[in-house]
């Protein structure tokens, strides 16, 4: 895609989410920065932090894990694994499992099918992040290109999205 059908598209998607439910009642929002043509979120990113709601980005451990870090503003940012924009050393790590408000979670990825399904970059950081806390709302954005209308070939330990957010529609996954 284009960069100004990155943008456009990305900006129809962000609008879909800014107005969906699940996103204006959670107090936590735990976003990604986008790496190359992912949906650019950085305007829920802005108006999260605006609207006075918890942000946290993921940042990669040891082990192959990742957690999530609250940030104040995108300048909270540096460069880390793999080039991925994450939350400098001086933020401080979310525990999910003590936090009482509303969580949502924003997930990029390749593909996704109509069953939830997803293809990331392979590395299962968010498929072992989401083995420790499976109850967490997990929305993908993602483009209608990346919507593969047959089901994708998943291994046991994939975690399925319960919603899809694309720039035509809103696939929700549990209601199916």
């Amino acid at each position: 895609m284009s960069k100004e059908e990155v943008r456009d598209n990305s900006k129809r998607i962000c609008e879909k989410l800014l107005a969906d439910k699940a996103y204006q009642t959670a107090d936590l929002i735990m976003a990604y920065y986008p790496l190359g043509n992912e949906v650019d979120c950085r305007e829920v990113i802005e108006h999260s932090l605006k609207a006075d709601k918890k942000v946290a980005l993921p940042k990669t451990e040891e082990n192959n894990l990742m957690d999530f870090y609250e940030i104040t503003s995108l300048s909270d940012l540096k460069a880390g694994s793999f080039h991925i924009m994450e939350p400098k050393s001086v933020c401080i790590r979310i525990e999910p499992e003590t936090y009482q408000q509303k969580i949502l979670v924003l997930v990029p990825g390749i593909v996704f099918d109509r069953e939830g399904n997803r293809y990331g970059y392979g590395g299962g950081y968010y498929d072992r992040y989401f083995e420790k806390y499976p109850d967490m709302k997990r929305m993908a954005l993602a483009y209608k290109k990346q919507i593969s209308e047959k089901t994708l070939e998943c291994l046991p330990t994939d975690v399925k999205m319960n919603v899809i957010i694309t720039e035509d529609e809103k696939i929700d996954v549990n209601n199916r």
